[in-house]
């Protein structure tokens, strides 16, 4: 509507339009929605971010830089986070705590859930030269200062009393963002086989940090087993053996366990045992009737066999 500037729900409205394609060779009006950022937990950020929401599906990081700053004239954009889309600010951050705390010992300890974070947000490399929004997503725009977010926004209600003046992307260096259609599929399946190096390099990151996740984990365990508990006991622990002969001997020890424990099954029923001992004893009367035989023999033979 011309001449009023529209709100919904405490969004001002910017309409653009969106401009002709191949096979669409008309120009479409389409409505962003704009309002101070203000999340649940605010940050140092939120002061000067603004929050746009029903985002054209093909935008990018230039695309709002260039609204705000060159068709509005308006504000500086400092960087642009898209919804469901890891920021470069979130794992530098989580690098950078990775480093200080070698550094400040009076920094909290770094825990098992936080290189967790990290290691959650190590991808593999995109196989995308450009990625694409969802219908209706939103993003978060962060300006150089909160003058700039104020008048980005005066300027975007502005420019809605006018209607539909802006098109969208009109005036970006085609060179600044890649095509679309055919190019963008023939870049991915290029893009589809990454260099050996960059494939190392992040195969090597997440190895590392898996490492690190893992020997956290065993520090809190570790941790927890030395702790009391309501009554003020402590549990005590077996820990693993670590050098190669107490490994073996623990192995012989539990062969011959097992050979113990299968030596007590063959007597499990009471008419093995009871066959058992009958047969010990055949044995033992066959061995007497034996030894009275030869002690007969020596005594037939008693003085039949002299000395020549």
């Amino acid at each position: 509507m011309k001449g009023e500037s529209v709100e919904i729900a405490g969004y001002t409205t910017l309409p653009l339009l969106l401009p002709e394609t191949r096979t669409f060779p008309k120009t479409a009006t389409h409505y962003l929605y704009l309002r101070p950022h203000e999340p649940r937990i605010p940050d140092p950020d939120s002061s000067r971010s603004l929050f746009v929401v029903n985002i054209p599906i093909d935008t990018t990081e230039t695309h709002l830089r260039h609204l705000f700053g060159a068709q509005l004239s308006a504000g500086r954009v400092e960087r642009v986070h898209f919804e469901d889309v890891p920021t470069k600010k979130h794992s530098s951050e989580a690098a950078t705590e990775g480093n200080l705390s070698h550094r400040n010992k009076k920094r909290k300890r770094i825990t098992a859930d936080d290189l967790q974070s990290t290691l959650d947000s190590i991808t593999l490399p995109s196989t995308w030269d450009r990625q694409l929004q969802k219908s209706g997503a939103h993003a978060i725009v962060v300006f150089a200062d909160k003058p700039s977010m104020e008048s980005s926004l005066k300027a975007a209600a502005k420019s809605g009393k006018r209607g539909p003046k802006i098109i969208w992307g009109d005036g970006i260096p085609e060179d600044r963002i890649p095509e679309l259609g055919s190019h963008r599929y023939s870049s991915h399946e290029r893009m589809r086989y990454p260099d050996r190096a960059t494939l190392l390099r992040t195969v090597n990151e997440y190895m590392t940090a898996f490492a690190e996740v893992s020997e956290a984990r065993k520090r809190e365990e570790m941790k927890k087993t030395q702790e009391p508990d309501e009554d003020g006991f402590v549990t005590v622990t077996h820990g693993p053996k670590l050098n190669s002969v107490a490994r073996e001997d623990e192995v012989k020890d539990l062969i011959e366990k097992q050979k113990k424990k299968n030596a007590g099954l063959e007597d499990f029923y009471r008419f093995q045992s009871r066959e058992k001992r009958k047969a010990r004893q055949n044995e033992l009367l066959r061995r007497f009737d034996e030894d009275k035989r030869k002690l007969r023999d020596i005594k037939d033979r008693r003085g039949k066999i002299r000395p020549e």
